[in-house]
């Protein structure tokens, strides 16, 4: 087990149905561990190098953060060029899950197109060079995932538009959705009556208006950033809270059984908006009486740099990461599973499985039956 820890998903089930979820994370806090009492240069340098997944977002928070603890203006060239470096980050790693991940979950291999595709977003720019042509990358990984250019895919606007696009299977990640969608609609409203609802959607834009609410339940509580909420209750992030008001995600959303395929589809969408460039992640900082905040909307949700300075060294660094909101004990995973119907242990497990990838958490994860 690397420096990223993992998540232990422990189910336990009685009459029939799951009624204990437990979600262990050996997660360490190296903000708190690794960060505290060094200077803000190697604080800075230090966090891209902690974290293998999302490096780029966790370099622009740290950056940004501890600039605003330091009381220094963020100018929007800065914001502009981190933006594009996220941007290309969440299109690197949602288009590798979709085009080798995806196969994979309808027991397929993916197909040289997707490998070819996958290889080439390794190399997408947002913001590309003179000479560069990202336009061409762009349109490979559209092709690959959707079958067509990421302008055409987007312009499926209705439930029934994208259920016949999922039909015609095209490409595996069509085929993918397909079968997501009949397996949600085959098991129906898993959940029994009086079970808790799904916890609130983080907005995922305007967060300079309420991220100093936020700022301040995590300096208040030394458990937030394991255990952080959104005025006192659990709330789920990642494209599917950022893409909450898109129309055809609405209307996906109120149809399902369950919001696993809707995230998926969010995931989908955000990619094409990505490639067409019709899409910026949300960005920010703001200095606080108490030091700094960062946020960074990237592939997997909202993710927050929190930072106090002594001098020129940090005297506490806190990291909420877009795991810690999903998982939460209360959050979206528990909510999703808890009172789920249980007579069939391995198809529960891939079913577990599935809202876990739904979720996309940045560690290793494993569903196991609590038999205590």
């Amino acid at each position: 087990m690397g420096l990223e820890g993992e998540l232990r998903i422990g189910l336990r089930v009685r009459d029939g149905r799951i009624d204990r979820i437990g979600i262990h994370s050996t997660r360490p806090d190296v903000a708190r561990s690794l960060l505290q009492g060094r200077t803000r240069a190697e604080a800075v340098a230090a966090v891209p190098q902690l974290f293998s997944i999302c490096a780029h977002s966790q370099a622009a928070a740290a950056a940004l953060a501890c600039a605003a603890a330091a009381g220094e203006a963020v100018n929007a060239n800065r914001l502009a060029n981190d933006a594009a470096s996220v941007c290309a980050e969440m299109v690197r790693e949602t288009a590798w899950r979709t085009l080798l991940e995806a196969p994979r979950e309808i027991g397929e291999a993916p197909g040289d197109e997707a490998i070819a595709a996958a290889r080439a977003s390794l190399t997408f720019h947002c913001a590309a060079p003179l000479g560069s042509h990202p336009g061409d990358v762009a349109h490979t990984i559209a092709l690959a995932a959707f079958g067509v250019g990421a302008d055409e895919w987007l312009a499926l606007g209705t439930l029934r538009e994208l259920d016949r696009w999922a039909a015609a299977g095209h490409t595996a990640t069509a085929r993918f959705i397909r079968k997501v969608r009949d397996d949600d609609a085959a098991a129906g409203r898993r959940r029994a009556v009086g079970d808790a609802a799904d916890p609130a959607l983080l907005e995922g834009q305007h967060h300079a208006a309420w991220i100093g609410e936020l700022a301040a339940a995590c300096a208040a509580d030394p458990e937030f950033a394991r255990l952080p909420s959104w005025r006192g209750a659990p709330a789920e992030t990642g494209a599917f809270a950022r893409l909450q008001s898109d129309p055809l995600i609405a209307e996906f959303s109120g149809e399902s059984a369950s919001r696993v395929p809707a995230r998926f589809v969010a995931r989908l969408r955000e990619l094409a908006l990505l490639l067409a460039g019709r899409s910026v992640p949300a960005i920010g900082a703001q200095t606080l009486p108490t030091g700094g905040i960062a946020w960074v909307e990237n592939a997997r949700g909202l993710l927050i740099h929190q930072v106090q300075l002594d001098q020129d060294r940090v005297r506490s660094y806190r990291i909420v990461a877009p795991t810690e909101w999903n998982f939460h004990p209360g959050g979206a995973l528990a909510s999703a599973l808890l009172g789920v119907a249980a007579t069939d242990l391995d198809a529960v497990q891939r079913h577990a499985m599935r809202v876990v990838n739904s979720l996309d958490p940045c560690v290793a994860c494993q569903v196991e039956f609590d038999h205590a």
